[in-house]
């Protein structure tokens, strides 16, 4: 069949984007060069790979077929290179590891440093980002933690930790407002990651109904780090997972305002593709992971 390897290269990007401008970004060719290599590889295959729907580019059926096929194809050759590289100059190669924003940033970078210090044959770098599974699904990310629950036949999931929150204020103003029970939220200006007070659900659904404060202020603030700087500054009461305060709580600068109530919520999940499950970057990134203690997650 004669089929050319960088055509397959440049077909497996193209299809796992849809995209010819984002295909070239990633080959680090001209959006031209990826349409030509393609029409070459269709040419020789004396078939159509990608077609349109309406505005959109799409696989054929053949498309679909051969897409499977890269994956087997090019995930075999990355275990092998893998493989390889062990046995000459111990370098197993590079790995790039997604986050949700703040737990990348929080708690993920600050527990690392034992991890590529033991491990200098591979190259880990970071992508902290709140929508990983596409780019997971591409392979621009290798493994991810993300706090979603994805039932997906292409994923290898393994629980992380489960996600404790706490609701948290600066010391003076639990002082000036009296806050002593839920009840007395209803006087307070609430933070929110949104504008309906959906964010807060999490607190009052572990709440009897007759303690449940009617949630009448509130700002929204679309980022938590931003909602715990507001809380620090006495702009209000903040809603937050445990893991990203655990340093401010430590140094009294917020206190917990209800440490009796106990509020779990998401779990966080690593994730990766089965296909690249066998990788021993994978394997040593992960194992690391699931290593490090509950309470550097705020599990305390």
């Amino acid at each position: 069949m004669g089929i050319d390897l960088n055509q397959l290269k440049t077909f497996f990007v193209l299809a796992q984007t849809l995209n010819f401008t984002e295909a070239a970004r990633k080959l680090f060719v001209t959006q031209p060069a990826v349409s030509h290599s393609l029409k070459k590889l269709e040419a020789g295959l004396n078939d159509a790979l990608i077609g349109r729907r309406g505005r959109r580019f799409v696989l054929t059926d053949s498309g679909k077929v051969l897409y499977k096929a890269c994956e087997d194809i090019f995930y075999l050759l990355e275990r092998t290179e893998e493989s390889i590289r062990s046995r000459t100059d111990d370098f197993l190669g590079s790995l790039r590891l997604g986050a949700t924003v703040e737990f990348g940033a929080s708690v993920l970078v600050k527990n690392m440093r034992p991890f590529l210090e033991e491990h200098r044959n591979i190259h880990v770098d970071f992508e902290f980002h709140n929508d990983l599974l596409p780019r997971l699904l591409n392979d621009d990310l290798d493994v991810i933690v993300e706090c979603r629950d994805y039932e997906d036949p292409r994923l290898d999931k393994r629980l992380l930790f489960q996600e404790k929150y706490v609701v948290v204020g600066a010391p003076d103003y639990v002082r000036r407002r009296k806050i002593r029970t839920p009840a007395d939220l209803a006087s307070c200006t609430l933070l929110s990651l949104d504008g309906n007070g959906e964010w807060w659900k999490r607190f009052l659904r572990v709440l009897p109904d007759r303690k449940r404060p009617d949630l009448s202020t509130l700002i929204e603030i679309n980022h938590i780090r931003g909602m715990i700087n507001a809380v620090k500054e006495g702009i209000g009461i903040g809603l937050v997972p445990r893991y990203s305060v655990s340093k401010e709580l430590a140094r009294r600068e917020i206190r917990d305002v209800f440490p009796d109530i106990s509020i779990v919520e998401d779990h966080f999940f690593i994730y990766q593709k089965k296909k690249k499950a066998g990788l021993e970057k994978h394997r040593a990134v992960i194992s690391y992971l699931l290593s490090i203690k509950p309470v550097e997650f705020g599990d305390f």
